[in-house]
């Protein structure tokens, strides 16, 4: 069988509440440039260039960033397929249906959708690469196919799946999903081969998403279709018609569609994967001194341990801390144990509206 064509699905609109106050609503965390000179925007598309087969990637993002996400994109020479504006947030499962019908419009019924976070960081991309190659004629068959990074620590932060039947090497049914575990618990999966993190990536065909979809969260699948085809279109922008987006109900690909479809597949995924979803993640994933800190910008250090310490605008100066992250930006600083950093979204809660 010859290889489908892929076209990279990149969704860009989550708010990334966890890395504030580095990340805001004006510019989330996936705008900004965490490792290196380049955002994690612009490493996603990187990371799956049309010269390694796919196609140019579509984006869909909050309607106010389209002239941010065309100017991150051109900065690194790429002309996307589309960039589609949502009026506002609704979650995954609106977005894999929006792009199933905007993907078989331009590219036909046997292209595959390769859905990504815009946020997310690999350390082997070509290991990503491959299990995309690898799972592609199963989802060309009508699976809808997730990867499932192995665990690498007891980490309270994702959602799991459990795997299920080997359909063939390397590609297994989905057991069952399961929400985010207890320490306790994480520590026995970590040592269990069958649990995997659910990453929220996915590849399929445009068909078995919208009818799955329908099938099992007719309301989303309905409005996502009218908001498609009500659309406005200005040269490669598509603004979704608000009206009908409004009364599209909010939920995550995985809620509506993979715990209930008889069609989800995953591949277990060794890549080095991380969402980047919270101070720890960026620790951890920082270069470190001898004494495991990680330092970004006008950081003075003397006798830390283990810490984390980010400057923007202003100097940091720390001495004789132990697991903490002190993150300053021009208008705002937050200090926190690195063992708390999945609890920044419970404090973001308790701060004024207009400094987020």
């Amino acid at each position: 069988m010859s290889n489908p064509l892929i076209v990279p699905v990149i969704m860009s609109g989550g708010a990334g509440t966890r890395l504030w106050p580095l990340s805001r609503r004006e510019k989330p965390k996936q705008m900004h440039p965490i490792f290196g000179s380049r955002s994690l925007l612009q490493e996603t598309a990187l990371r799956v260039p049309t010269d390694a087969g796919f196609a140019p990637p579509i984006v869909v993002c909050a309607a106010a960033h389209r002239d941010a996400v065309a100017e991150q994109l051109s900065e690194i020479g790429l002309e996307p397929t589309q960039i589609i504006g949502e009026p506002m947030a609704r979650n995954t499962a609106p977005c894999a249906a929006i792009a199933a019908h905007a993907v078989k419009q331009q590219f036909g019924p046997d292209a595959l959708i390769l859905l990504l976070a815009a946020d997310h960081y690999f350390t082997n991309p070509i290991a990503f690469r491959a299990a995309v190659r690898q799972g592609s004629n199963i989802a060309s068959a009508g699976k809808i196919l997730t990867f499932g990074p192995k665990p690498t620590r007891p980490e309270t932060g994702y959602g799991y799946l459990q795997i299920g039947p080997q359909i063939e090497d390397g590609i297994f049914q989905v057991g069952q999903f399961v929400e985010k575990p207890d320490l306790e618990t994480a520590k026995k999966w970590v040592q269990d081969e069958r649990y995997l993190w659910n990453a929220g990536m996915f590849l399929f065909r445009a068909e078995p998403m919208i009818n799955e979809t329908m099938a099992h969260r007719p309301a989303i699948a309905k409005a996502a279709k009218a908001a498609w085809q009500q659309a406005d279109h200005d040269g490669n922008f598509t603004l979704l018609n608000a009206s009908a987006f409004a009364g599209c109900p909010s939920e995550s690909v995985d809620t509506a569609v993979m715990e209930n479809t008889s069609f989800a597949a995953v591949i277990p995924l060794d890549a080095g994967w991380s969402d980047v979803g919270s101070w720890t993640a960026i620790h951890e994933l920082s270069t470190q001194d001898d004494h495991g800190n990680a330092l970004d910008g006008a950081v003075t250090s003397i006798d830390n341990e283990n810490c984390l310490f980010r400057a923007d605008g202003i100097r940091v100066a720390a001495l004789g801390l132990q697991g903490l992250a002190v993150i300053a930006s021009p208008d705002a600083v937050l200090v926190l144990p690195l063992s708390e950093a999945q609890r920044v979204k419970e404090l973001v809660t308790q701060i004024p509206e207009d400094e987020l």
